[in-house]
């Protein structure tokens, strides 16, 4: 939209000698105000929607070194994370909740094929509303369901013989034909993974284990309570799922990396040439702490925020508390000068060393403007996050210092969602034997 009301400017621009100063005044003026609509739209009306693949933060320094054979970025980035030294990690699937879709991204009638956790699920919405996911293959004969497979009332149905699976229990519920050599449609089942919509995702329960879920994620958002969704952040990260979390409790690096002005860019070294800080920094005071009061599976942060202008002034000021709810779910409640902010941050593994992370940001109408700016500072933040993490080794006994003893604490709360079985992670050799 930009570009064609720019190049319509220009082509005014290039014909002006051909028409009245009054004709190009009001064509001008008209292709001004279609700019001011349409920004108008996007940054008060339309939410905003940042997405950022595993190529596109970290590795830009990478990507024109000779050592590397392939120019595909997945390809290179595939063999940076096999040399990488990953150190002795923790189990790579911890037991919990995790956010398989954002809830809108999944309408009546529809089926999504997901692969997450070392599983493959099909996850749709019956005809009635309600979210089911099952196991992505059918017991027949291997098909994908959730590619080409139709939802039928709260089933879904194969798309390769028509087997009809129950969302609710997983039992097949039809067999269109007798290809089946007299199996029995009630013997037949596949496994339904226990789920719940809140926040604005579609939530699956993991465990190593099969145990049954023993807490369920707090709605805090929730139609018709005051919040307007305003945007989202998506980003693919290489890092083991604990190393973000444990980002809360490592209140040191704060004013380390995350002290210049979110502008200043995704590496630290870049933001400290940066002319922005010259304008001003942040300066970060914040405290973790696993007290148990909300249950043994949430966590706090209270952070205090403030941007410093001019070495001077301080603006932006701001609370923030941070509830982790498991080892995939965090609820930021921002409390602002000019109101709250409600910030939904889920962390799900869609592969070992591979963790979707997708913000989502709920505000009062009439802080809509603001909402935008906090979820793009936000990312822009985040990222400098992520690039320490596309490249760090797992260390199991830091030599942390007092002011650090925050992430050891956290390290032991987060132990309770790993279990006997929990999948370790393994540096397996890829080959061509068959």
């Amino acid at each position: 939209m930009e570009k064609s009301i720019f190049s319509f400017l220009a082509v005014c621009l290039l014909v002006h000698g051909y028409c009245g100063s009054d004709c190009f005044k009001y064509v001008a003026a008209g292709a001004c105000a279609s700019l001011g609509l349409w920004y108008g739209y996007r940054f008060l009306i339309r939410p905003l929607d940042i997405q950022r693949k595993l190529a596109d933060v970290g590795y830009e320094q990478h990507f024109t070194q000779k050592q590397w054979v392939s120019k595909d970025k997945l390809h290179l980035i595939r063999s940076m994370m096999k040399l990488r030294k990953k150190g002795t990690l923790p189990p790579v699937y911890p037991n919990g909740w995790f956010a398989l879709l954002d809830s809108d991204q999944v309408i009546v009638n529809q089926v999504k094929y997901v692969t997450a956790l070392g599983e493959n699920f099909a996850v749709f919405r019956g005809s009635n509303g309600d979210v089911n996911i099952l196991n992505a293959y059918c017991p027949h004969l291997g098909a994908n369901m959730a590619i080409g497979g139709i939802v039928r009332g709260n089933c879904l149905q194969c798309p390769f013989h028509g087997w009809t699976f129950d969302g609710t229990n997983g039992k097949c519920v039809r067999i269109l034909n007798d290809c089946t050599n007299g199996v029995s449609s009630k013997a037949a089942s596949v496994r339904r993974w226990e789920s719940c919509e809140a926040n604005g995702f579609v939530f699956v329960w993991y465990h190593a284990e099969n145990e049954a879920p023993s807490w369920r994620p707090a709605r805090e958002v929730m139609a018709g309570s005051g919040w307007t969704y305003r945007g989202r952040s998506e980003h693919y990260v290489n890092a083991h799922i604990q190393d973000i979390p444990e980002n809360g409790a490592d209140v040191a690096h704060l004013p380390a990396l995350h002290g210049h002005m979110a502008l200043g860019g995704q590496y630290a070294a870049q933001a400290d040439r940066s002319l922005w800080r010259w304008l001003g920094v942040h300066e970060w005071t914040a405290a973790w702490r696993a007290d148990g009061t909300r249950g043994p599976h949430v966590s706090t942060l209270d952070l205090q925020h403030g941007l410093v202008v001019f070495g001077k002034f301080v603006v932006f000021k701001m609370n923030v508390e941070a509830q982790q709810i498991g080892p995939g779910l965090v609820i930021l409640n921002f409390k602002t000068s000019f109101g709250p902010i409600k910030l939904v941050q889920v962390v799900t593994p869609v592969e070992p060393l591979i963790q979707k992370v997708v913000h989502r940001i709920y505000c009062p109408v009439y802080l809509s403007l603001y909402a935008s700016i906090v979820l793009f500072m936000e990312a822009a933040m985040f990222e400098r996050d992520v690039v320490i993490w596309n490249h760090k080794s797992y260390i199991e006994k830091p030599l942390a210092s007092k002011q650090e003893s925050t992430l050891l604490a956290h390290r032991k709360w987060y132990k309770q969602f790993y279990s006997a079985n929990s999948i370790q992670f393994s540096n397996r050799k890829e080959t061509m034997d068959w």
